[in-house]
């Protein structure tokens, strides 16, 4: 929980993410999601004083344990009904059911008229 940290905590939480993602995989990261979704106006400011754009999801489900899963079928019900223009998603890459569902829902959601675009 980013409120929960004191700002050099939460700093370093950050600069060490970007750091290790920027060494080991050759990428910038300039959007940062917090984590559970929770927030503070510090943090929000810390996270923008950084170089980040914040981003919030609007769809969710609780796909981030692995020994909790619903199965394929039951998952993309789920995700297929999230569908709406401007949606973001938030999917747990430990979620089998999500590798499962992923290629499928793509195909899925673009059959049904939408696009996925680089968030930037």
């Amino acid at each position: 929980s980013m409120p929960a940290l004191s700002l050099s905590k939460a700093s370093s939480e950050i600069t060490d993410m970007h750091a290790y993602v920027r060494d080991n995989f050759h990428y910038t990261m300039t959007l940062f999601r917090p984590p559970m979704g929770e927030f503070s106006e510090r943090t929000l400011a810390l996270t923008q004083s950084l170089g980040y754009k914040t981003v919030f999801w609007s769809f969710a489900y609780v796909d981030w344990n692995p020994k909790q899963q619903i199965g394929a079928e039951k998952a993309s019900a789920k995700v297929v009904s999230g569908l709406h223009n401007g949606v973001v998603y938030l999917l747990h890459a430990v979620s089998k059911d999500n590798a499962d569902i992923l290629g499928s829902f793509i195909d899925t959601a673009r059959g049904k008229g939408y696009e996925f675009t680089k968030m930037s």
